[in-house]
């Protein structure tokens, strides 16, 4: 149950905003087009289009849900910088802020799990293991285990 969980959370290190294009030699967040992680999982096409259609599904519900979380952080700043505002007022925009940011974390987390149950367990494993790979590949040399500041 361990390696689950690190799996289907590791799959949720990707950012919502790496919905767009893969820039800057990024981890690609559609690792399953990525011929090294296709190679090392042995995914089938058929696996790999079914990966795609549960992204290309969810796809639309995340970028709704990044444009009014967007919309409701900048309403929140707004009133934060008005000090004429009542502190009602503020938290309930607060509230309106992480009701959406919680609808984008659900759709996310659904997305993986739907994906998760595509691959099989070894293949779960692998994953798993290449993204920590990518993982330590992409933390600062002071930010490793064993090193010291």
């Amino acid at each position: 149950m361990r390696l689950r969980t690190a799996t289907l959370l590791g799959l949720l290190v990707f950012p919502p905003s790496a919905l767009e294009a893969n820039e800057q030699g990024r981890v690609p967040h559609r690792w399953w087009h990525s011929e090294e992680v296709r190679t090392e999982l042995d995914l089938t096409d058929e696996q790999s289009a079914s990966l795609d259609r549960i992204y290309q599904q969810t796809l639309p519900k995340q970028r709704e849900s990044m444009g009014r979380l967007k919309s409701e952080e900048t309403a929140l700043s707004q009133l934060i910088g008005d000090m004429t505002v009542q502190e009602i007022d503020v938290t309930r925009q607060i509230d309106r802020v992480e009701v959406t940011r919680s609808e984008l974390s659900k759709t996310r987390i659904l997305m993986v799990f739907r994906m998760y149950r595509v691959l099989s367990a070894a293949q779960r494993e692998t994953l798993d293991e290449w993204r920590a790979r990518e993982n330590d590949g992409r933390r600062p040399s002071s930010n490793r285990r064993g090193t010291r500041r």
